[in-house]
């Protein structure tokens, strides 16, 4: 079949392969997926941290992350920008090259046309179109790992019939445990990758027992691997409680060394369906439940097993089955299967089964006619139009509106920071969130185009900030505003200025005057950074298991160099510590004198509460130390007294 395939078609096919592929990886890239994932946030922190000049062989944040990706990413984000591009670029190229490097690996075990067709589901399917359009170090593992697998290949022989059999060169050898061992630093499934390629070489030498060991080749591809492996190993040798999310997530390898097998089982039978029935059910990674392959693409890849199971005794068969089972390996002794990240190395071989199927289908339609040249046509272009209609269906249109996704790329955050982009720069903002302290700022910072320093961020499940002068309150539809909050919001003059799907604009009035109860003392501050100016109580009945609910109102007299916290206790007629409720749901970067932060403080009393009557404390403390600031020379208020439980 290949002969029907000249070279000059070879590179016009693989050209416009590529070109498709281009445009599936970068059209609407800003826009699909729907937003930025915390993930990618953090990955643009640690590109801060190496411009910053820190310099890691394993970072930590994060869950922990292996560096190859972080550098190239940092990279591009220094060329680019801190912006969806600089994020994603690597990824969009990273998945063109190992699609190119996946076709010349396919072509040398399997033909030209086997190749091809192998590319062309390669390139249009959803699976490895989602992994190289988020800014993910995972998309650099399939490219890494084919090229160590290509070289291992040529060092070793192996190939179609047909392929020039070349003496094995020590370059080849060298260069396969250069890319093996730079799988390491791509992603943790990497390493099962030193499993498989021994495994490869073992049931190679016994399904070829004839012909010399080529110790020397070998001794180069291990010398090879573990010099450049080396420092990555050690430091994670060194920092074996730097990957702490590895043990919360090997629950089925952990229960299958002492002999459970029953976790594995089921991962293993999971994994299975992945490729046809129900697919990685996490809408993150996928649209849940979709299946790699719809029913006529599981029909292909399922004969395309079989076929290579029959000749499982050749060594180029055998190196396919034994990539594509190794592969699934992490995704089986880890939680929650299948898990279309973690079985990602797999994207190297998976596409090459069905690509099988068809080719030798195409060899039992061969003969003259109008029918079997229809078949053949049939055969080879309906598989790939079914796959590339239904991906562009599901991944540009299905799977951005599902709730999960958008929840979990912050697709109404990302939605304010563009709005943001459009009001006067002068108007006073603040942007409700649900990661104030870690997450919000630096996406609102990636997503809008201009400076949001000055935005003030707060929980409206918790906190309210009103500046002084007024502006606009910006509520994601996802982040809840606490009925109590909402009611004092109204209450202090704020309207509804706009209304979209993804968030709802208070207008906020200048200076609002919230909690109608002065403190005892009238205005109080508290070290330079608050003064408490009211309270007032939303439940106050004192009653075993009941809940006592009160804001607190604070004005800001200096915004403070560091994250504080609010303290509100129930005290017995004693002293002694009934009841606390502890927080402040805004960060003070963005913070201006004058403006006005509105706490809800929830206080569940035990169903054992003493006889009162109790007294309520308030307080300020910085919230990394716990230092309390000082007070009219304590370091609490007494804020007022309540009468003893019902």
């Amino acid at each position: 079949m290949d002969s029907e395939v000249n070279k000059q078609q070879e590179w016009v096919i693989v050209t416009l392969i590529l070109l498709l592929a281009a445009v599936l990886r970068f059209w609407t890239l800003g826009q699909v997926p729907p937003g930025l994932s915390h993930d990618e946030v953090a990955n643009a922190l640690i590109a801060r941290d190496i411009h910053a000049g820190h310099h890691a062989l394993y970072f930590t944040a994060a869950y922990g992350h292996e560096p190859l990706y972080q550098y190239v990413q940092a990279g591009t984000i220094a060329l680019f920008g801190e912006n969806w591009l600089g994020l994603r670029y690597p990824s969009a190229a990273l998945g063109l090259l190992g699609l190119a490097v996946t076709y010349v690996l396919v072509r040398r075990l399997f033909g030209v046309l086997t190749g091809l067709l192998s590319g062309a589901w390669l390139a249009l399917s959803f699976w490895p179109l989602l992994y190289a359009r988020v800014g993910l170090r995972v998309i650099a593992l399939p490219f890494i790992a084919a090229l160590a697998a290509f070289f291992l290949l040529r060092a070793t022989g192996t190939g179609r019939p047909g392929v020039v059999r070349k003496p094995a060169r020590t370059r080849d050898w060298a260069l396969a445990g250069l890319f093996l061992a730079l799988s390491l630093y791509t992603y943790m499934a990497a390493r099962v990758l030193p499993a498989i390629l021994v495994v490869f070489l073992l049931y190679r030498a016994l399904v070829r027992r004839r012909g010399p060991v080529d110790w020397h080749g070998l001794l180069v591809l291990a010398l090879v691997t573990a010099v450049v492996a080396a420092p990555l190993l050690v430091w994670l040798a060194t920092h074996p409680g730097a990957e702490y999310r590895v043990a919360e997530v090997r629950e089925p390898l952990d229960r299958l060394l002492p002999g459970d097998s029953s976790p594995a089982l089921e991962n293993l039978l999971a994994n299975l369906k992945m490729f046809t029935f129900t697919g990685d059910p996490w809408a993150h990674q996928n649209l849940p439940g979709r299946p790699v392959l719809g029913l006529l693409g599981g029909l292909l890849f399922y004969a395309g097993l079989l076929i290579a199971l029959w000749h499982w005794r050749q060594p180029r068969y055998g190196f396919a089955l034994i990539w594509l089972a190794g592969a699934l390996v992490p995704s089986i002794l880890s939680a929650v299967a299948p898990s279309s990240i973690r079985d990602i190395l797999a994207l190297v071989v998976t596409f090459a089964f069905p690509a099988l199927a068809a080719v030798h289908g195409l060899r039992l339609l061969r003969g003259r006619g109008p029918a079997l040249a229809a078949a053949r046509l049939l055969l080879l272009a309906l598989p790939l139009l079914v796959v590339g209609t239904t991906t562009a269906r599901d991944y540009f249109v299905r799977w951005p509106q599902n709730d999960v996704a958008r929840f979990f790329y912050q697709s109404d955050l990302v939605a304010v920071a563009q709005r943001i982009d459009t009001l006067d720069p002068d108007t006073p903002l603040v942007v409700a969130g649900l990661s104030v302290h870690s997450m919000d700022r630096p996406t609102l910072e990636i997503a809008a185009r201009r400076d949001v320093a000055d935005v003030r961020l707060c929980d409206s499940r918790e906190t309210l900030l009103l500046p002084a002068a007024g502006g606009l309150l910006l509520l994601p539809r996802v982040v809840p505003l606490d009925e109590g909050l909402r009611q004092q919001l109204l209450t202090g003059g704020a309207t509804v200025a706009e209304e979209t799907s993804a968030f709802v604009a208070y207008s906020l009035p200048a200076g609002a005057e919230l909690c109608g109860q002065p403190p005892p003392a009238g205005e109080t501050v508290f070290g330079d950074s608050l003064a408490l100016v009211g309270y007032e109580w939303l439940a106050q009945t004192v009653a075993p298991g009941s809940d006592l609910v009160l804001l607190t109102c604070w004005r800001v007299r200096q915004p403070p160099p560091q994250r504080l916290k609010l303290f509100v206790h129930l005290t017995a007629a004693d002293g002694t510590l009934i009841a606390q409720h502890d927080g402040l749901g805004s960060s003070p970067r963005g913070w201006a004198a004058g403006d006005l932060l509105v706490q809800r403080h929830v206080i569940t009393l035990p169903a054992d509460i003493p006889p009162g009557p109790y007294t309520i404390l308030t307080g300020v403390y910085e919230a990394d130390s716990g230092t309390r600031l000082p007070v009219g020379g304590a370091d609490h208020l007494l804020l007022t007294v309540l009468e003893g439980a019902e």
